[in-house]
Order: structure tokens, then sequence, then C-alpha cells
């Protein structure tokens, strides 16, 4: 009998449950969105409850086309770095504070002054642990700014691992989404970081690999999610590795482009084929272990595909995603067309400056909206050939292919646009949704139905079209991206 593997992808805006089986078919993906709140400027902040109704309404209807009893695994994947506040009985204590939620500028900084590159290096691997969005400033925020809440805390869990606690009772999670706390070749929370922190380790999870199984789904939550009392929960790990995963990235050379509300790049290599994965400081770019021996090297954007949404929703008056790319593409693309930073809320990869804001540079009175589009458009593809020419400097890897995932992957003309501007064929997948099939790879494997990553990637990920670039744009966007990447070194004085 075949058997199924339920993905959960809990995203920014919305979480994606999907039935697949081992072929990597989709029996039924479902979405479900949730709010997210605002209460001040550059904060973020989401409730808790809201991701269990999403998910629990999902998975039911998921399972209205699947037989539950042949469902073999549940693979989790998220947002992160979230930071749930849990109390005795699993509830949450107030708001989750969301991964693009900026409050932290003041801790950030106090880190910054206590903790230098080589102490972040020996607690966690990372070069620095003093950024505003970083799990270390978080948690200084909430212990001086939620006092109650702190102190009432049982645990501080991330938000897939708060729905794993919904659906085991137990709680857990995984290496990579533990990072800024955890050191993952000492295999161990730092007491010196902790001690720093004033956070004790009794109230942070236990830590496994992506394939680890947390527990098994309780009475309770069979009741409320329709899935059989006992399926086996793996912990799995931060969205974007499982977007990777579900691209079917699984050898050096392979490159991921993941298009959700940020970007995040990404270009694959083995473990001991470099001795040093900790990357000079002038690249902007990390390396973070994917499974087994697989790193990937790169970093994510601050906004990638939220910057179309925000220019669709207000500038463009409620366009549709279709009715801004054929505006985008309406156009012929011309020297003296602007160009867009697009910076809105900060950068993280590569500047890493939670100050800088989004510009346009160069506009003219012949311009109108349909030439800022396409400047929007033009200017996420730029800031992704940034991180991806970076990863290829620093790695001395050529990226053979770009993988796309993710919503945006469905546009034609974003996926060609890519290709031209990279210089690198781009390769849609047929499930687009891929953080929720990389959720459910893990569960299979996690549950021993595959022997390593890359045997169940070729059986359970199928690309679709082939983009490739088009010669005659060559020299035309090496020059805009020349003038492109100057923008921000020019502007970042104006930011302080």
């Amino acid at each position: 009998m075949q058997s199924f593997f339920v993905g959960i992808d809990l995203g920014t805006s919305a979480v994606k449950v999907g039935a697949f089986d081992q072929q990597g078919n989709a029996a039924r993906i479902v979405r479900q969105s949730y709010p997210s709140f605002s209460p001040e400027p550059g904060w973020t902040e989401q409730q808790p409850e809201d991701w269990w109704l999403a998910v629990s309404s999902a998975l039911k209807q998921v399972l209205t086309g699947v037989d539950p009893h042949r469902v073999a695994a549940v693979g989790l994947s998220g947002q992160c770095p979230g930071h749930v506040l849990m109390a005795s009985d699993g509830s949450a204590l107030g708001r989750a504070i969301t991964w693009n939620d900026l409050r932290a500028t003041a801790e950030a900084a106090w880190l910054a002054e206590r903790v230098t590159h080589q102490q972040a290096m020996d607690w966690t691997r990372m070069y620095t642990i003093a950024e505003p969005n970083q799990t270390p400033s978080r948690l200084l925020w909430l212990r001086s700014h939620r006092a109650a809440d702190w102190q009432a805390a049982q645990m501080i869990l991330q938000p897939k691992d708060w729905i794993a606690r919904q659906l085991t009772g137990r709680c857990a999670t995984d290496q990579n989404s533990a990072y800024g706390l955890y050191h993952p070749a000492m295999g161990q929370y730092h007491p010196d970081l902790l001690q720093l922190l004033g956070v004790e380790a009794s109230r942070l999870p236990l830590v496994l690999s992506p394939t680890g199984l947390v527990g098994e789904v309780t009475p309770k939550a069979s009741s409320i999610t329709a899935l059989p009392i006992g399926t086996p929960v793996i912990i799995g790990t931060i969205d974007a590795w499982c977007d990777i995963i579900g691209c079917g990235a699984t050898s050096p050379g392979q490159a991921v482009d993941v298009a959700g509300t940020s970007e995040i790049v990404a270009l694959l290599d083995r473990a001991g084929e470099r001795t040093d994965y900790t990357l000079p400081e002038g690249y902007g770019i990390f390396a973070a272990r994917l499974l087994e021996d697989l790193y990937w090297i790169g970093g994510p954007t601050q906004m990638g595909g939220g910057t179309l949404r925000w220019w669709g929703d207000g500038i463009g008056q409620n366009l549709s995603v279709d009715a801004l790319a054929a505006e985008a593409g309406a156009v012929d693309p011309r020297p003296d067309d602007p160009l867009f930073l697009p910076y809105l809320s900060g950068e993280r990869s590569p500047v890493w400056d939670s100050r800088a804001r989004g510009a346009f540079v160069g506009l003219g009175r012949h311009h109108n909206r349909a030439h800022c589009t396409r400047a929007v458009y033009e200017g996420v593809a730029f800031a992704v050939r940034d991180i991806l020419e970076r990863t290829q400097a620093a790695t001395g890897l050529a990226a053979r292919e770009l993988f796309l995932s993710g919503g945006p992957s469905r546009s034609t003309y974003w996926s060609q646009l890519k290709a031209d501007i990279t210089g690198v064929s781009t390769r849609p997948m047929t499930v687009t949704d891929t953080g929720c099939l990389g959720a459910a790879i893990l569960g299979a494997l996690g549950t021993g139905h595959f022997s390593n990553v890359a045997q169940a990637a070729a059986q359970m990920v199928h690309p679709a079209t082939v983009y490739k670039p088009r010669p005659e744009l060559k020299s035309f966007y090496n020059e805009r991206f020349f003038r492109w990447r100057g923008i921000y070194p020019a502007l970042r004085s104006l930011y302080s």
C-alpha cells in the first residue's frame, strides 16, 4: 500500500500543508493564511493560536482526500527565527515575535559591545550574534520588556516547534533552528552565552537533527487534526532549508533561489571539500549545514516577493501578481531606466544593515509607473545576483543552474528575468510549495523510507521548464547591475 508523507510549512503569511506519495506526487496541498500585527514601527508579531487553527484546518482538508491511516509521517518546516513564550500547559503567553521584527536594536548594540566575533564563533559558530532579529537580542528584549510572561514561561520555542508541541505534547527543536544559541559542532547551548543572556538551559528545548523524531500525535491532537493517534512527527527544520531540499539540491554547484516574502539564495558545497566554512566578513554571506555532509552557502534578503506585494498593493492600487508582471513586461528595457534598491525594511545579506531603506535612482519625467514596476522586479533580481556572485567567489564553485521555488516561481516573466539578470539558467519546480515538500521528505527520511537525501530527492522532486539567459541582454544587465550595486554604498551614510 502506498504511503503518504505530510509536510507542514509554517510560513510568514500562511501555512502550507501537503500530502505527498513516495514519488513526490501531491495528493493535495492546502494553504491557510493568518494575520500579522505591527503595534509599533519595525515590530512584527503573530498569534500562535492563529497558527494552530490554520494548521489543524489545513490538515483536516488535506486528509479528506487521503486515507489518514496511510500517513507514514509528518515533517515540519517553519519561519525562523521566531519566539514563542510557552506556559506549562503548552499555551502561548502573548503573541510571538516573528523573524522580520527589528525591535531589539538596543539589545543588539549591547551585545555588540560585549561579545567579540571570536566569542560568537566559540559559543555558536557564528561570526556575530548581535543582530536585532537574532535570538540572543530577542531574548534580552523579552526578558526586559515582557517580564511577567518571561517569568511564567516554561519553554522558549520557535514557531514550528510550538506546533510540534501541540501535535505531540513534547518540546524539541533542530540544530538549524537553534542557531544563535547552540554550537552545532559541540552539540550544546554554550553556558557562557546563556549566563550572559540570563537564560536557564532548562527553558530551551532538546536539540535534534532535522530528521529526528520529536514524538507521536496525541489523542487530543488527533481529534483536532484528523491525524491518527501515534503518527510519527519529525522535527524538520527552517523553511529555507526545507525549500532547498524540496528543490532537489543535493550536490555541490547546485543553487537555489527561494522566492517567498524574502529571497534566500543558496549554493551547495560538501563538507570536507572546504576546511573552513566561516566565510570572510566581506562576503556578507554565511554557511550552514543542510543535511548529512552537505552545506549551503549564501544568505537571506529581508524582502523579496514581499517587495512586489508592497508595490502592487500600494502604488499599484491592488494590482494582482499577474497584472504586475504584465505591466513590467509592457516596457522595453532601456539603459536610462530607473534602478530600485529593495531595502524597504533594512537588509540582511549581504549588507546586514537594519537601518537601510529602499530607493529609486535615475527617475526622469519620461518614466511612468510601468518603468518603476519593472525596476522593482529588477531590484529584487539584482539582490539575488549579488548574493549568488558572492557565494561563487567564496566557494570557487560555479552555479550550474538556479532552482526556483515559491509562489513567484510560477511567473514566466519573473523566471526569465532572473535568468537574464543572473546569467544562470533558472528552473522552477513542478511543486512550487517546496518548503512543504521538503518537510515531507524529512518525514520520509526520519522514518527510514529512504537511505539518504539524494535518494529521496531523486524520487520525490521533479523540475519543470528551464529558462535560459538571453545572450543579447548580457551586457545590458551587467552594466545595470554594476550601477545598482553602487547605490547602497552611496546612500549608507544617510541611513545612519
